[in-house]
């Protein structure tokens, strides 16, 4: 594709040399020889401002709007941006990748560790791409089609959503023909009434789908919605598990599969069903060592201490989820922080994850934001129980409290930025 190609596709001005565009960008620092820069805007960001930058470090050309007041060559002139970039991922998806398989993850959690192990099984038999970390919005996903070739057998891609509709204006532009709900659950809760509107809003992404995948419970629970659906569905029950120190092992009669999350074990088989469906038999072979991206389920040895870093984000279902992928035992220290955007409902839910640590049996809990507050009050003289507003007095307490001993467990929602609190532990143990 060209840079003339691109102009026709968006009805745009064109100033500059046409050239053959290698790969999509909007990010000037990382852009790569020979891609296409679209400057977009944000609150606190204004792509153009690194128009420059980009054709300096070998851009084809820009994107950019018509306020863009630089004499520079190479650049598409457009009213905005980002609708450029959705049109033209949107012509891309219907004209080049036609003949490719778009399977869509959405859910309350455990999207991101689907996609991944969807891709492992996938990849290790066709050409497969996949959505890069967590591209599920309407940047990433954009992007992710765009720098997909056109020779691609398989596209996995995730779809995210905090607000009605987002869903949707998602797969318009996707068009993905299966799609798998990883869970439906009490997620982004500040932007819906309740999670019937979470699970009428997740239901969506089946909009353009020949086949869908789903658990079970979930199915049974919202099938109104899903009445002219072809809805495959997986059970937890079906299957055959226990609990190890850290994480659950899967049988499958002589053969078996660690996972280090009890979520990623339903993933996981939901993932089994998907592949199940194109014909690839023992799918769960592939699926040995598995590991997600950085900050889900990520364990960190140093000497005898241990950190299992899933502080990625956290909403009611996978804070659940750790709970019962970590067996009790005394050197557990769960440090755990609010889940947010969970609205009216944040109370309940807050006070709802301790009954879960009390029935669980974890005995020593740290906790950090306001949030939490009310995990402490039901926590409280119950169990080795300690409660922070503030990084830095969180800080000072963990400077005496732990010994070099014990393993740290953090979670929190990906705004608590607990990378802070992982740093400054690895930091002092480190240097002791």
């Amino acid at each position: 594709m060209k840079i003339s190609d691109i102009a026709n596709i968006l009805n745009a001005e064109f100033n500059g040399v046409d050239r053959e565009i290698y790969g999509f960008s909007v990010d000037s620092r990382t852009i790569k020889e020979n891609e296409l820069f679209i400057a977009l805007k944000g609150k606190n960001f204004n792509g153009e401002d690194f128009v420059l930058d980009a054709l300096n470090r070998g851009a084809v050309g820009a994107i950019v709007s018509k306020s863009f007041n630089k004499d520079t060559k190479q650049i598409i002139i457009v009213e905005e941006p980002l609708n450029a970039l959705i049109q033209i991922s949107k012509f891309y998806r219907e004209n080049s990748l036609k003949n490719t398989k778009i399977v869509a993850v959405g859910g309350a959690s455990g999207k991101t560790t689907t996609k991944e192990m969807l891709y492992t099984i996938f990849s290790k038999l066709y050409k497969t791409y996949k959505s890069p970390k967590s591209f599920n919005n309407n940047i990433g996903l954009p992007l992710t089609i765009l720098n997909t070739k056109e020779d691609a057998e398989f596209l996995i891609i995730e779809i995210g959503t905090n607000h009605k509709g987002e869903v949707e204006s998602l797969v318009d532009i996707a068009k993905p023909q299966y799609a798998i709900i990883t869970n439906i659950g009490p997620e982004h809760l500040e932007f819906f009434e309740n999670i019937d509107d979470v699970a009428e809003e997740e239901i969506s992404i089946f909009k353009y789908s020949k086949v869908g995948f789903m658990r079970k419970e979930d199915y049974e629970n919202y099938k109104k919605h899903l009445k002219d659906k072809t809805i495959i569905t997986f059970d937890l029950n079906d299957y055959k598990y226990e609990f190890l120190e850290v994480g659950v092992r899967l049988y499958f009669d002589s053969y078996s599969v660690d996972f280090l999350n009890y979520g990623w074990l339903e993933n996981a088989i939901g993932v089994f069903k998907v592949a199940n469906f194109f014909n690839i038999e023992e799918p769960y072979k592939l699926l040995e060592n598995f590991k997600s991206e950085a900050m889900r389920m990520e364990i960190i040895n140093l000497d005898k201490f241990q950190i299992i870093n899933d502080a990625y984000n956290a909403n009611p279902l996978s804070v659940k989820a750790l709970f019962y992928s970590i067996k009790p035992s005394k050197k557990n220290v769960f440090i755990l922080g609010d889940m947010l955007e969970l609205g009216k409902f944040s109370e309940f839910y807050h006070r709802e994850i301790a009954k879960y640590i009390l029935n669980l049996g974890h005995s020593r809990v740290i906790l950090l934001g306001e949030l939490v507050r009310y995990t402490y009050e039901e926590l409280k003289g119950k169990i080795e129980c300690y409660y922070f507003r503030e990084k830095e007095k969180l800080f000072n307490f963990l400077r005496y409290y732990i010994t070099g001993n014990e393993r740290v467990i953090l979670k929190a929602s990906r705004g608590m930025k607990f990378e802070e609190i992982l740093d400054f532990i690895k930091g002092l143990i480190e240097n002791t």
